[in-house]
């Protein structure tokens, strides 16, 4: 078995997901230049729209639930999204919108189950200071793009500490956002489904554009960041011309942009077709037939599938984004991109490897005859939690620490391009998941979500981790603001073998990540 196979086993149904991006003009009419201060309302903001009004706490105002593009229902169901119409007299923003429909996940990702379509909203957090001109960050959940949503991630500890103003958007999730269908496609055979919720992306970063000053932020100064799924999209708006001149940085967590992760356009098209025999068996117009079907039977098929990745192939992202970046055709922004230190210890744990004969079995399901050498580089030896210790390093090295090599790479010198590495013990662990590994569950998938938000899914930071969320925040507002992370250490970008930081609760430190994670011996492997 080749290591490309190999790969693509080895996560199961767990990966993380998503890219492309997408292609709409941008054309609204600039809001209010100024926010509201003075004698006025602070949290009484005047957008493109019409006005909001939030609320204001504990330092931080907020603007909830507010819609950029209009309902995607009805014939708008697996269509681009439209302009939200404005409104007459003053909007209450002070409660979440809906979470886009979606599942409950069956992969440990916190979720928030519903049929609600009429989604496409965003949040606004800004310090309570009457600050102007303060950058602007817009943050894609992860999740896959099939579950979650902004309203999960509290920015408010980046905001007053970070001195920025930060976007939390909801975009369309699962099949919702990612089907493929012919029938979608354009009346003369362009080209045109399968990455719909990219595109509500796009409209929020139009959005963005339009009403940032508003709220006290540089509509100029706009950083796009996400987390795996929503780290992904990123990289997709990286790719896409569509998406040029809608940010000015990009931050990717969890998301190296040379993996092959999204969907091929014939397996989106099997995929859409499966779901038209289900729903839409006999059927003469397939287009309309699915877009009458029950979301509830949407959601049921696309949950079957685990995670649905956007699709490559048409305007909004006509190659893979890893062959675009190193081919030098992508949006030439300041980046700053890592990932946490044991991505798939939480993936090794389900897998039940107790022994050492566990852990070789494992290794020849996944590598073949490569299990040998594997094995030999990454020897089970570490007390009773060895063998699953082992295994963890061994698919976070093959999958996305020789991914976040190789998207170094491919940027080059073309950009300043800053990578790191998240490192911490006995971090905290998924709320709503009732066992907790009984060994110490160190830099975990997602876990940098901890550090940079508050959620509902994770424990709280101890107090000796601390320092690390305020390592991050300092270097994340940082960037966004200069676009150089001016962290607590010598930030560089790419340019010697020592070039990437580790960030852990001691600081920030330079070290040689591809000596540290084998990526020689991986490189050897695929050759």
């Amino acid at each position: 078995m080749n290591i490309e196979t190999a790969s693509k086993r080895l996560l199961g149904g767990l990966t993380v997901a998503s890219i492309a991006a997408a292609s709409l003009a941008c054309g609204t009419v600039e809001a209010s230049a100024e926010p509201d201060t003075g004698d006025t309302d602070p949290t009484l903001v005047t957008t493109d729209k019409g006005q909001v009004k939030g609320t204001a706490a504990d330092g931080v105002r907020s603007w909830l639930g507010v819609p950029y593009a209009s309902p995607p229902t009805g014939d708008l169901r697996w269509a681009p999204p439209e302009e939200a119409e404005p409104w007459d007299g003053v909007r209450a923003a002070d409660r979440f919108g809906s979470a886009c429909a979606q599942g409950e996940s069956a992969l440990g990702m916190p979720s928030v189950p519903g049929v609600n379509e009429d989604c496409l909203n965003l949040n606004v957090y800004a310090p309570d200071t009457g600050d102007r001109d303060l950058p602007v960050m817009v943050w894609l959940h992860g999740g896959g793009n099939s579950y979650g949503a902004g309203s999960q991630y509290d920015p408010s500890r980046l905001v007053t500490d970070g001195e920025v103003v930060v976007v939390t958007v909801n975009y369309r999730q699962g099949l919702f956002g990612s089907l493929a269908h012919p029938a979608l496609d354009g009346d003369d055979g362009e080209v045109l489904s399968g990455n719909y919720g990219l595109q509500d992306q796009q409209t929020a970063l139009e959005w963005v554009r339009a009403n940032a000053s508003a709220f006290g932020g540089n509509a100029e100064n706009v950083t796009l960041f996400g987390e795996s799924g929503g780290g992904y999209d990123a990289c997709a708006h990286l790719a896409s011309a569509g998406s040029a001149g809608l940010f000015d940085k990009a931050i990717l967590q969890s998301a190296t942009c040379a993996a092959a992760w999204a969907t091929g356009r014939e397996e989106g098209r099997d995929i859409a077709a499966d779901l038209a025999e289900e729903l839409c068996p006999e059927a003469e117009d397939v287009a309309t037939c699915l877009r009458e079907a029950a979301a509830a039977d949407v959601i049921a098929f696309s949950d079957r599938l685990g995670e649905v990745q956007p699709v490559v192939g048409g305007p909004v992202m006509p190659v893979p984004t890893g062959e675009a970046i190193a081919s030098g055709e992508f949006n030439h922004v300041p980046v700053l991109h890592g990932i946490n230190s044991d991505e798939m210890q939480g993936y090794a744990v389900t897998l039940g490897v107790e022994t050492e004969e566990d852990y070789l079995a494992r290794l020849e399901e996944m590598f073949g005859d490569l299990a040998g050498a594997i094995a030999a580089e990454y020897p089970a030896v570490e007390g009773d939690d060895g063998p699953t210790r082992a295994l963890g390093r061994v698919l976070t090295d093959a999958e996305w620490s020789t991914g976040l090599a190789a998207t170094r790479e491919a940027f080059g010198d073309r950009v300043p391009a800053f990578t790191y590495e998240l490192s911490v013990s006995d971090a905290p662990y998924f709320t709503h998941i009732p066992s907790r590994p009984d060994f110490e569950f160190d830099a975990h998938h997602m876990v940098d979500c901890a550090f940079l938000f508050d959620t509902g899914f994770f424990e709280p930071i101890e107090d000796e981790q601390r320092p690390l969320a305020e390592l991050m925040i300092e270097s994340w507002s940082e960037f966004a603001r200069t676009g150089d992370p001016d962290g607590e250490g010598p930030w560089e970008p790419y340019a010697t073998d020592e070039d990437t930081m580790r960030l852990s609760p001691e600081g920030a430190t330079a070290i040689d990540f591809e000596d540290e994670h084998r990526i020689g011996f991986w490189r050897g492997l695929r050759a």
